[in-house]
């Protein structure tokens, strides 16, 4: 009668022991597999998951002290629709917002308050002014050509020489003939009106403005 007492008492703890083992092993499987699966949803403090979309509610901030830019993009397609960096609002939004109006060199910014940049004011005005010879000879042309890429958008003259008298009796004996601008240069052709032995010159400007 002890002895059978005795193993039904072992089998019993057996099976506890047994049962125990199976309920911590649930217990610790559970525990792992919650922590796995949380681990595949994105939050803040997460590490950021190439390859897939990570979605937060918290700001990324990067933070640094280097001599050289502190984040490198470098997209080697060469497919159409190939980009380092896409920026996406809701309409309305602003892209991007920066603290510096420093200037960005090679930054090729096709729009400003929704219009095309030759379609802004004047750009790239410039002034250019040309002198014919400085004698007595009659005609005299003088050229002034804008530079390479501008044209013309403005055109002025100028005589020297060739005059006698002071304000208010000024007379001149040199009189413009035509002015001719074309899409790069200023033509200015003056005459004398009547024969003069002094020196003169005309002188050619042209406004000028990057071309659209």
């Amino acid at each position: 009668m002890m002895k059978m007492t005795k193993k039904v008492l072992s089998g019993t703890l057996w099976m506890a022991r047994g049962t125990a083992t199976m309920l911590g092993f649930a217990v610790m499987l559970a525990v792992v597999l919650g922590v796995g699966t949380a681990a595949l949803a994105a939050a803040p403090g997460d590490p950021f998951k190439l390859g897939k979309s990570n979605s937060v509610d918290k700001i990324t901030t990067l933070v640094g002290s280097v001599n050289k830019a502190m984040l490198k993009i470098d997209n080697n397609s060469t497919g159409a629709s190939a980009t380092a960096l896409n920026l996406q609002v809701e309409p309305g939004q602003a892209p991007m917002k920066v603290d510096s109006g420093t200037k960005v060199a090679d930054l090729n910014s096709d729009e400003l308050d929704g219009k095309s940049a030759s379609g802004i004011g004047v750009n790239g005005l410039e002034q250019v002014s040309s002198s014919s010879a400085n004698n007595s000879d009659s005609s005299k042309t003088a050229v002034a050509s804008c530079p390479s890429e501008k044209v013309v958008v403005g055109t002025g003259y100028d005589i020297s020489g060739g005059k006698s008298g002071f304000s208010p009796n000024d007379e001149t004996d040199v009189v413009i003939d035509e002015i001719v601008p074309v899409s790069t240069a200023v033509f200015v052709d003056a005459v004398e009106e009547e024969p003069t032995s002094a020196n003169w010159s005309v002188r050619a400007t042209a406004i000028c403005a990057t071309a659209p």
